[in-house]
């Protein structure tokens, strides 16, 4: 008889209690899982956003040390999108591609390029990306980066994008095809 009546008056959820808690638990999800997403997208954007920054400083040093040995680029304000290069890098392998408007003499165009390639893998170590920098007044003015080296360029900012504020049609840093784009200076809307 004891026993039964432990059994009894043993504490439990009701079914009621239990759909109650299950529907809590729905709702939070519902407002905490987009934001967490939409988080996730942020960090992923400041990541690229900073390694655009690291292309465009390492472009600039390497730039430098280019005009310093005599090498000659394009100095005049572009107004558009050349002179620019092209990178590519494809498991630690950077390759590089020079707009026709980048030197002023292109008499030494493939040591320039194994030059940079050596000089980004040693600034940058190895990664899988595309990015394009853009030349203005002698120095890298903006650089536009996508995670892997699949990406098309006819997607990204062009030179003239950086200084309009309406360039992304959603979302900052992502591109009509949804591909997400790093960009130095930082590219915004309004």
């Amino acid at each position: 008889m004891k026993r039964l009546f432990r059994l009894k008056n043993k504490k439990a959820f009701t079914l009621v209690e239990l759909v109650v808690v299950i529907a809590i638990i729905g709702i939070l999800a519902a407002i905490l899982i987009p934001t967490l997403i939409g988080v996730a997208q942020d960090a992923r954007l400041t990541s690229a956003n900073k390694t655009a920054t690291d292309i465009r400083t390492s472009l600039n040093s390497w730039l430098l040390n280019v005009d310093r040995d005599g090498h000659r680029i394009n100095k005049t304000n572009n107004g558009g999108t050349d002179p620019s290069v092209k990178i590519v890098a494809d498991k630690g392998v950077y390759k590089s591609d020079f707009s026709d408007g980048f030197w002023l003499d292109k008499e030494n165009e493939e040591e320039m390029e194994k030059w940079l390639s050596d000089y980004l893998i040693e600034n940058l170590g190895y990664r899988e990306m595309f990015a394009v920098g853009y030349i203005d007044k002698g120095s890298v003015a903006a650089v536009c980066y996508c995670i892997n080296e699949q990406e098309s360029t006819e997607n990204l900012p062009t030179f003239a994008d950086f200084s309009r504020n309406d360039f992304w049609e959603g979302s900052n840093g992502i591109a009509s095809d949804g591909t997400l784009v790093g960009t130095s200076p930082q590219l915004l809307n309004g």
